[in-house]
């Protein structure tokens, strides 16, 4: 692949509002016209604690922003719930008149510094409105073997079936290094019969580490195209902190890690010389964007890159 980046959209000095000062994090761009690109996103207020709204942008020319959601469409839970210290957008799915926003909750800790489940809202208007349908507890619940971490699914209707991509720890879930308390992650696979029920599927691991350096596989894109499944993932590593990924699957079970052909990194200076991760990629009026966040995990705001070669 390869891209031309494009630039950044937005960073919280953009707009004026009191629920978005710091983190702009995990991009969805979904078309809700033919001239118009909605960009689902988590805004971070000024502890971090995110909420999901949307900057809506020009279906044909991104840089531009038409209009952006003042109030937040998924807010936090209540305390207690799984979500009551941030809501963090995950994916998007259409399904006949149902549009569902999958997304990451967060609670924090004592031992660990949080724990991280994930979510559905639903909309029944395009988009405009969103209503949980995990209220309280989560869609995707500990597991053995995936005790704090199980979040960011990107959902795909293959048929009759919904496949599920998603993040989770494994072993103890944390490590130390370097002094550092640092959690361990990779990505798995299930498959359902329903887009809101994924209690007691099987689950497989789709995508690991290639060397001791990594310590997280997160937040996938996925896509059919050339009788393959094709993913883009965010790679976690010590030495470059966030980067993307690439890999090739003839099932979507498990990936071939194909790194060297993301055609994408960190430019030599500026909003995202230092990380880029949480891409998203669409297919929009017959080109291809790929969404994604900036230095520290979106604080320098969010920007896109166009598809020249596939």
């Amino acid at each position: 692949m390869k891209w031309l980046k494009k630039g950044k959209i937005c960073d919280a000095n953009s707009f004026d509002l009191s629920w978005y000062k710091k983190n702009t994090m995990v991009p969805l761009p979904y078309q809700i016209s033919k001239d118009v690109i909605r960009v689902y996103v988590t805004f971070c207020d000024d502890m971090n604690i995110g909420r999901i709204g949307y900057v809506d942008v020009s279906a044909n020319n991104p840089s531009e922003i038409l209009s952006y959601s003042q109030k937040p469409l998924v807010d936090i839970g209540n305390i207690g719930c799984f979500d009551d210290n941030g809501v963090v957008t995950a994916s998007v799915l259409r399904d006949g008149d149902i549009l569902y926003l999958y997304y990451s909750g967060y609670q924090l800790c004592v031992k660990v510094p949080y724990l991280i489940f994930a979510g559905v809202a639903a909309s029944h208007d395009n988009g405009n409105t969103f209503t949980k349908i995990t209220n309280s507890v989560p869609m995707l619940d500990r597991i053995s073997g995936e005790c704090g971490t199980r979040c960011v699914p990107f959902v795909l209707k293959d048929n009759s079936k919904y496949k599920m991509w998603y993040t989770a720890d494994f072993g103890s879930g944390w490590v130390k290094k370097e002094s550092k308390l640092m959690p361990l992650y990779d990505m798995k696979y299930c498959e359902s019969f329903s887009p809101v029920n994924w209690a007691n599927v099987p689950v497989s691991t789709s995508v690991s580490f290639k060397n001791d350096d990594e310590h997280g596989i997160a937040k996938c894109t996925v896509w059919q195209e050339d009788g393959l499944f094709k993913t883009i993932y965010s790679i976690r590593s010590l030495s470059n902190g966030y980067r993307l990924g690439y890999g090739e699957s003839t099932d979507g079970h498990s990936f071939e890690r194909k790194d060297e052909l993301i055609g994408i990194d960190v430019s030599p200076s500026g909003w995202d010389s230092e990380m880029i991760a949480f891409a998203e990629r669409i297919e929009c009026n017959g080109k291809v964007y790929l969404f994604y966040c900036g230095n520290h995990y979106g604080l320098a705001g969010m920007g896109y890159a166009e598809l020249l070669e596939k």
